[in-house]
């Protein structure tokens, strides 16, 4: 099997195409249960194409560039059930130019579409990465990032693309606000291992920064600037610990990927086969992988797929593993070691649970008071409550008359025909804006119907 991705670049990437989409079909004949985040998403689309502001109106902490994607998903009428095909586009890009980095500035002998064909199949460990989350489309500016900071340090004649380097990681950390933390990353990166000058760090600065001042302008006539700044801050430099029980799923979903990459850097740890340039890329992708660290300390949320930005540094250092053994049984094992291990985790990871539907009407105009979002999926959803754990405080502080005002806009813009108030909240409207609220009905448990 090595022999022969190694010897067919082209028609092994083709292979590996067909496989992943594949299994990206397999996942879409499973039956469409979705992760509560991965509807969210879907929603925040629909409400952005219906008019609502994001953050000001759509109460939720996802990056503004990933807000656009899925809203160009909605207005294009692609269902969520394609999301398995899109994600695995995007890892195949991702791949892709994974896989033209390494070969275009020779960091290893040719490996045919290895590169490929291990990236998309790190890409494999968890359900997770079915869906087209924003950590993993920011990613692909990540890569467009480490490939400009690569080509930088070739031959340490750093020019005016610098000013790249700048522009992708900012538009990845505007798809996922953590990822700021990869611009120290590419300027470290760019100091140690190049001749850049002082003059091009400014210039790699001013193109990550250029790309934010438009987007604040953008945000600032629209009137939800302070929104999206204090989005930023949470989502960015806001340090939690991640817990013992996600910590532990975590390592286990992402084992074959850490131990293929700490094999691999073990290997090229002090081997003289490793040349000049390419000790300064395994060098920059160390780097990636300390500063991934900080990152992860600021997640929003601690689901496996946000931790993908740890794949590309494992999937390049575990590379020389099939560089530096001169055995070829030894790479065959190595090789399907990985693929077993792959399918091992793959398997483990439990099918999305299929909840019982609690209201049970289809097709009606609702509004939710309560997480109960996979309800949106049969039914229009009414108001901007995409993310219940941000919105919860707004309907808790109905004493604030900003907050009555706000509440009541929603219901002015758009009035819901049913109302399913599973957390007891409809009362505390009721002592505010019984003007509203006496509209409507209790026709069955915590569900309200217009009257």
């Amino acid at each position: 099997m090595f022999q022969f991705i190694k010897s067919n670049s082209l028609i092994s990437i083709l292979l590996f195409l067909v496989a992943g989409g594949f299994f990206a079909f397999l996942q879409t004949q499973q039956g469409f249960s979705y992760f509560p985040w991965e509807i969210k998403n879907y929603l925040i689309g629909q409400k952005l194409n219906q008019g609502f502001r994001l953050y000001k109106d759509i109460r939720d902490n996802t990056g503004p560039f990933a807000t656009g994607f899925y809203q160009l998903l909605d207005f294009l009428s692609i269902p969520l059930s394609s999301n398995p095909y899109i994600a695995f586009g995007i890892s195949s890009i991702q791949a892709y130019i994974f896989h033209q980095t390494i070969k275009q500035f020779e960091l290893m002998p040719k490996m045919g579409g290895m590169a490929f064909g291990i990236y998309l199949l790190l890409f494999h460990l968890t359900i997770e990465f079915h869906v087209p989350d924003p950590a993993l489309i920011g990613l692909t500016f990540l890569l467009l990032a480490w490939k400009e900071i690569i080509q930088q340090q070739r031959t340490l004649l750093v020019n005016d693309r610098v000013f790249l380097v700048g522009i992708y990681l900012a538009t990845a950390t505007l798809f996922f606000p953590a990822y700021f933390w990869l611009l120290p990353w590419a300027i470290l990166s760019l100091l140690f291992y190049s001749g850049i000058s002082i003059r091009q760090i400014l210039l790699t600065l001013m193109g990550y920064l250029i790309v934010l001042v438009i987007t604040s302008i953008v945000f600032s006539f629209r009137g939800n600037l302070p929104y999206l700044w204090q989005v930023y801050r949470n989502s960015a430099f806001e340090f939690q610990l991640i817990s013992v029980k996600e910590g532990k799923e975590v390592l286990f979903f992402y084992a074959p990927a850490i131990l293929f990459g700490a094999f691999g850097l073990y290997k090229v740890v002090g081997n003289p086969k490793i040349r000049a340039h390419a000790q300064k890329a395994q060098q920059t992708t160390l780097i990636w992988l300390f500063f991934s660290l900080i990152a992860i300390t600021n997640f929003p949320a601690y689901y496996r797929i946000n931790f993908v930005l740890l794949l590309p540094p494992f999937a390049y250092l575990g590379l020389n593993v099939f560089y530096l053994i001169k055995k070829y049984w030894q790479k065959e094992l190595v090789l399907l070691a990985l693929i077993g291990a792959v399918f091992f985790t793959y398997q483990q990871d439990e099918p999305i649970e299929q909840k019982t539907k609690k209201i049970q009407i289809s097709g009606q105009k609702l509004l939710i008071l309560g997480p109960e979002i996979e309800e949106y999926l049969t039914n229009e959803m009414v108001g901007p409550f995409v993310n219940w754990d941000l919105a919860k405080p707004l309907l808790n502080n109905l004493n604030s008359y900003k907050n009555v005002i706000i509440v009541q806009e929603y219901f002015i813009k758009d009035r819901p025909t049913y109302i399913y108030d599973s957390e007891g909240y409809f009362k505390k409207i009721e002592q505010h804006l019984p003007s509203i609220t006496q509209e409507y009905v209790l026709v069955s448990p915590k569900l309200y119907r217009k009257k």
